[in-house]
């Protein structure tokens, strides 16, 4: 991942934040997933949702999206590798 990629994570992690309250639950997810990922399901999803929630509470803190992002699971998940 680039320089310029990684300074944008929090912009995105605020974008998808859509009720600003520091964390992204998995609808407020899924909500984005049909933009960039036709093709997804909930199956796909939770697949990378829920190993990316290290503390199991079903949302993402900016550090757990941080990581969730630069495993690229969404680059995955766009190329069909689920």
């Amino acid at each position: 991942m680039g320089h310029q990629a990684a300074e944008d994570i929090p912009e995105a992690f605020r974008l998808l934040d859509m009720d600003n309250s520091e964390s992204i639950d998995i609808g407020e997810l899924a909500s984005f997933m049909p933009a960039i990922i036709p093709n997804s399901n909930s199956y796909m999803l939770l697949r990378y949702f829920q190993p990316a929630d290290t503390n199991n509470d079903y949302k993402l803190n900016l550090d757990e999206f941080t990581a969730f992002i630069k495993k690229e699971v969404i680059r995955d998940l766009a190329l069909g590798r689920n």
